[in-house]
């Protein structure tokens, strides 16, 4: 497999991209194992990656137990009621909370378990309907709520960008990060503690590192190589 050289032909790029930008720091990289082997993931283990993300609980459930203790991993799917009753325990991050009733329930396992719970909040900068997210004109007031309850930290906010244009334009894209990079940084003058900005993944990463993302998610590119 030649993952690991993936691996380092995406660092690459994001090192372009934050200089381009004039960054002096990488955001964090999370490998996205989404459908990927047991191999697969151990590879992209070995070539550095040390967060990684699933986006459904039992798959999740099923990795932890099978990779080594030292993985950070975190949770970017629909967050599903039941296959969080199912199969929560204490990961790195949950990176997509989009709702109130899931935030509570979510507060309530991580008390049972003795601990606190890091979270993003996913908030829907597309508008589009049913896309997950809290929309940003929410976003205030879900914030006060969910940082009342007991058992999770906050942590910032996760984006999705558009699907991309076929033409390969990505002002649409650009247009998007940065109404979010805009929005999260006034959200900080008032809740500091929202430090994380998840946005950009295979498709628009540079394009998320350039409007100021600390955090990008990949996968394909990790796992099967090439350019979008």
């Amino acid at each position: 497999m030649m993952i690991g050289t993936n691996v380092e032909a995406v660092r690459v790029r994001m090192a372009e991209a934050a200089r381009k930008a004039g960054r002096e720091t990488l955001p964090r990289l999370v490998g996205v194992t989404k459908k990927r082997s047991l191999e697969e993931i151990r590879e992209v283990v070995r070539a550095g990656v040390f967060h990684l993300a699933e986006n459904r609980w039992e798959e999740w459930d099923t990795k932890c137990r099978n990779l080594d203790a030292g993985i950070s991993w975190h949770f970017l799917g629909t967050i599903q009621s039941r296959g969080l009753r199912k199969f929560y325990r204490p990961l790195y991050r949950i990176d997509s909370l989009d709702s109130l009733p899931h935030a509570e329930l979510l507060a309530t396992l991580s008390g049972q378990q003795g601990g606190r719970q890091a979270v993003l909040l996913e908030v829907n900068f597309l508008r589009e309907p049913g896309r997950a997210g809290y929309l940003p004109q929410d976003i205030e007031q879900e914030l006060e709520m969910v940082a009342s309850l007991d058992g999770l930290d906050i942590q910032g906010l996760m984006v999705m960008g558009p699907v991309p244009e076929p033409s390969g334009n990505t002002d649409r894209t650009r247009r998007v990060f940065e109404e979010a990079r805009d929005f999260w940084t006034r959200l900080k003058g008032g809740w500091p503690f929202l430090e994380e900005l998840s946005m950009g993944m295979s498709e628009d990463f540079e394009e998320g590192i350039r409007c100021g993302a600390t955090e990008v998610r990949i996968g394909r590119l990790l796992f099967e190589g090439g350019r979008v």
